[in-house]
């Protein structure tokens, strides 16, 4: 497959999740929930206007009370080839996804989607906050353990790169059990409230603790444009996407411009 052919399958992807978008923020608008654009999604609508050109997937964040009223209601207001997918991971998030397109990379056929998560509260003492975060960091470390060999290569940072490789040699899979491990995950992200903390944010996001703010970032949502949609944003995306990224409008080198479906076409020309 030609790049050329590659990123014009990656933008019949993004135009499918545009139609999801426009479902997803009419529900939302109907039911006065709230919702952010979080990570490469915020970021293209900064830097792009729209999707990063070679994104193919799209990130929100829902505070837990707003996310847990779309799970119970989206079912009787999303069309019926839009399916809702809860994810029983250690991410613990949700997403929809058009059933009615499949696009070809590679030798699997991918469907548009967007990613859900539920957005908590965190504690911002010196003490508390690393007593959580490694409470956290150990029951996710137990959950990637648990499924060891399901695992794909990547940096997940110094210390969970340490545990999956013991892990792996222990074959200590065998010992967990991954659903007991990930509903307790699930209750402890629950222990601080989004609506009284004071830090808040995507508490099992990809990028641990820089995807956590102060509430006033997150703030009153602000609409930016996004494609030929308007899209719900932080009040202050600067500091959120700074945290995150750095200099968030410099462009990645060549080398680096992949989305999720990018490597099956990698594994497919190799």
């Amino acid at each position: 497959m030609e790049r050329s052919d590659f990123m014009n399958k990656v933008r019949e992807i993004q135009l499918g999740e545009l139609s999801l978008l426009k479902n997803f923020i009419a529900i939302c608008s109907k039911h006065d929930l709230r919702y952010y654009a979080l990570g490469g999604t915020l970021l293209g609508a900064i830097r792009h206007k729209g999707f990063i050109p070679w994104d193919d997937d799209m990130d929100l964040g829902m505070p837990r009370k707003d996310y847990e009223k779309f799970i119970s209601i989206c079912k009787k207001e999303l069309p019926e080839h839009v399916i809702l997918r809860l994810h029983d991971d250690n991410l613990g998030n949700t997403s929809i996804m058009d059933t009615s397109l499949q696009v070809p990379f590679g030798d699997e056929l991918c469907s548009p989607f967007i990613d859900i998560f539920p957005l908590d509260g965190y504690p911002d003492d010196r003490f508390h906050y690393f007593i959580y975060t490694n409470k956290i960091k150990f029951y996710r470390a137990l959950s990637k353990i648990s499924v060891i060999d399901r695992l794909h290569e990547r940096d997940r940072g110094s210390f969970e790169n340490a545990i999956v490789k013991v892990s792996r040699a222990l074959k200590l899979n065998k010992l967990l059990n991954t659903s007991k491990i990930n509903k307790k995950l699930q209750s402890i992200i629950k222990q601080y409230d989004y609506e009284t903390s004071n830090m808040v944010g995507n508490v099992l996001g990809s990028y641990r603790e820089r995807e956590l703010a102060r509430k006033e970032v997150f703030g009153e949502p602000q609409l930016l444009e996004f494609e030929n949609l308007e899209i719900s944003c932080h009040a202050n995306p600067d500091e959120y996407l700074t945290k995150i990224y750095g200099d968030y409008m410099k462009l990645p080198k060549e080398a680096e411009r992949k989305g999720h479906f990018g490597v099956l076409w990698e594994n497919k020309i190799e």
